[in-house]
């Protein structure tokens, strides 16, 4: 027995297999080509030579399959004290490696939230049938500008801001902890009336076609108490935004509801400037600068301008894509929804 394979024995430590013995040497050659090719130039010419040779050695050692992994250990314990001599102030453990791979990953992943993309989760019913409880969706946070990470300022903004249509994720104007989703149906500069379940944009009504009965069902996020959820009737209607092209998307009106409050009905509301009418209702509002009119597709189930007016441009987080995740404690899983774009 050989005087290393006698010390392994007597410590009792297993001696390694050749073909693990191979692995490690050739994780080594790897590691100093990569060493020696970035830190070239902290190598003098003999230094170089020195290290070269060492490197040489052990492949040739590497390529006689009949090499006994004593020769490749003494090989490469020779190359690996070399290069600790030559480049010992730039090498990196195994461990540390790892670390810095997961904090650039982190770093990336950060920037991404802070100024491309953040995932969203639905939690309530007010953008059915384009958004179901328990969705989950990427949000585009670069399409309307660069914003200041965590706060409500731009470094830059470009565009004119949301169009009409867009699907919009933004901070509540009464509770800025919280965000909402919504559609825009007017922005900055539009006149807006609501009579009934027709909405008007500068005087013209948001084109429809006929509606369509249907009934759905409500879910709730898993986990959540399924008691109070049911069936609700509804009349869908296929609208088109005014906006050029025009976003098709459907709205939904519920069929129980009868005769609904006008909008506005006379309460003065952020971000929009009204005219009112003989009789002391307002006929009209004006949607003022840097502020965008959103409205939730599920009508009659939805809290939204009508309710606490305009959302300020510097509210606005960004334009929803499309759902990467879908999940409903009724109804599970919904694979069909995965990948779906939002409209």
């Amino acid at each position: 027995m050989k005087k290393d394979e006698a010390k392994k024995a007597a410590s009792g430590a297993q001696p390694r297999s050749p073909r693990a013995t191979r692995k490690e040497a050739k994780a080594l050659l790897s590691e100093v080509s990569r060493l020696a090719k970035r830190h070239k130039k902290r190598l003098s010419t003999d230094q170089a030579e020195r290290l070269e040779a060492a490197r040489l050695s052990l492949i040739e050692t590497l390529r006689d399959p009949k090499a006994a992994a004593s020769l490749i250990e003494e090989r490469s314990a020779a190359l690996d004290r070399i290069t600790d001599e030559l480049l010992g102030s730039v090498r990196k453990g195994s461990t540390r490696e790892f670390f810095e791979s997961i904090t650039v990953a982190v770093v990336i992943a950060l920037v991404l939230r802070a100024f491309v993309l953040e995932a969203f989760k639905i939690p309530s019913g007010s953008m059915i049938p384009t958004l179901e409880v328990g969705d989950h969706i990427f949000v585009n946070k670069f399409i309307y500008g660069l914003r200041v990470p965590f706060t409500n300022m731009w470094f830059v903004q470009w565009g004119s801001g949301p169009e009409r249509g867009d699907v919009i994720v933004f901070r509540y104007p009464r509770d800025q902890t919280k965000d909402y989703i919504k559609r825009v149906v007017a922005v900055a500069g539009d006149h807006i009336r609501v009579e009934g379940k027709d909405v008007f944009i500068n005087g013209v009504k948001l084109e429809r076609e006929d509606p369509v009965l249907l009934s759905y069902f409500e879910d709730a996020e898993p986990g959540e108490d399924l008691g109070f959820h049911q069936f609700q009737r509804a009349h869908a209607y296929a609208e088109r935004s005014r906006s050029e092209p025009p976003a098709a998307y459907t709205v939904l009106y519920s069929a129980h509801l009868g005769e609904r409050p006008p909008f506005p009905s006379g309460e003065a509301l952020p971000g929009v400037e009204c005219v009112y009418g003989e009789a002391g209702r307002t006929s009209e509002c004006v949607v003022q600068s840097d502020h965008v009119f959103v409205m939730g597709d599920n009508r009659d189930n939805s809290s939204d301008s009508r309710a606490w007016g305009g959302v300020p441009m510097a509210l606005v987080k960004g334009k929803a894509m499309f759902v990467w995740w879908s999940r409903g404690a009724r109804a599970g899983v919904r694979w069909d929804r995965m990948g779906q774009p939002i409209h």
